[in-house]
């Protein structure tokens, strides 16, 4: 099988949907391995193991060209995306802000240092400079970036409001009227290296990463824990 642009591989951890109710979690879903188009590279095979707890998809590629080939190699994880705060909750395995699924790459059993690009969309449009200006973590979900809103002064919230970066998320926690601000943007994030595949070799490409599978509220009522 030779490549062209994209492999013809995806995992599938769930559907990319919004949160059906505030009981409940969307999953996120990963994609598949991309690679340059090089028609010398020829994948042999593909071994996928997959769970709630863990993903590992292990690729055999070989070249067949007469000299070592190296190629750019990147691997595009799931969006996250909050447009609404209130109703799109996600379950995100880590709270790391960079690789919040906790990827990681072998390549013929040693750690590959990956590179990560990451940015920031809003209708359309990069923000990604005007939050990393303002000190502002990419990742939309983690309370660092909520607590990094707050502490923005007036005018720089009020210029996140107006382009639809953040939304007013004011609550009484007991103590009254409390201003906070909401982060509701997509953060799009992709793994990438430059791989070089040996002339005549087999190699192997070990990706394994924590799923995001969703988690739902639910009650004691019933259950074996019940008194």
């Amino acid at each position: 099988m030779k490549f062209s642009l994209l492999l013809a591989v995806t995992v599938i951890l769930g559907l990319c949907a919004q949160a059906r109710a505030n009981d409940s979690s969307a999953e996120l879903a990963a994609g598949g391995l991309v690679l340059t188009k090089n028609d010398a590279i020829e994948l042999r095979s593909e071994d996928l193991y997959l769970s709630a707890e863990a993903v590992r998809v292990i690729y055999r590629f070989v070249n067949t060209a007469p000299q070592d080939v190296a190629v750019t190699v990147a691997f595009p994880m799931p969006d996250i995306s909050i447009e609404n705060p209130f109703s799109d909750n996600l379950s995100i395995p880590t709270d790391s802000e960079t690789n919040f699924l906790g990827f990681r790459t072998l390549v013929d059993g040693q750690p590959v240092t990956a590179q990560l690009e990451q940015k920031v969309i809003k209708h359309g449009q990069d923000q990604t400079a005007l939050l990393r200006g303002l000190g502002i973590p990419l990742a939309p979900h983690l309370p660092a970036t909520a607590q990094a809103l707050d502490r923005l002064p007036p005018a720089a919230q009020d210029q996140l409001l107006r382009l639809g970066l953040a939304v007013n998320d004011d609550y009484d926690a007991g103590k009254g009227m409390e201003h906070h601000l909401a982060a509701a943007w997509t953060l799009k994030s992709t793994y990438y290296w430059t791989q070089t595949f040996p002339a005549g070799r087999e190699i192997t490409v070990e990706h394994s990463y924590q799923p995001a599978v969703g988690v739902s509220v639910g009650t004691l009522w019933g259950t074996r824990e019940w008194p």
